[in-house]
């Protein structure tokens, strides 16, 4: 089973490579860091460079504490 973060990072970078137009793999992101209250945010920032995600993680997370998202 994969951690939440690992979850994360691949829901990203699916979401990328689907050319950033599918809102469930986006609201999974936003659902899985609003749940998991340790996220761990470092482990989420060293992987989502190499894998070219850091936009959409930052995304991703504030639209986790925002409650409009």
């Amino acid at each position: 089973m994969a951690s939440p973060e690992d979850t994360v990072l691949a829901k990203l970078e699916w979401f990328r490579l689907g050319g950033e137009t599918s809102e469930r793999q986006w609201w999974d992101v936003v659902g899985v860091v609003r749940v998991t209250p340790a996220v761990d945010r470092a482990y989420l920032r060293h992987w989502a460079a190499p894998l070219g995600v850091t936009d959409l993680l930052d995304r991703a997370l504030a639209d986790a504490v925002s409650p409009d998202g």
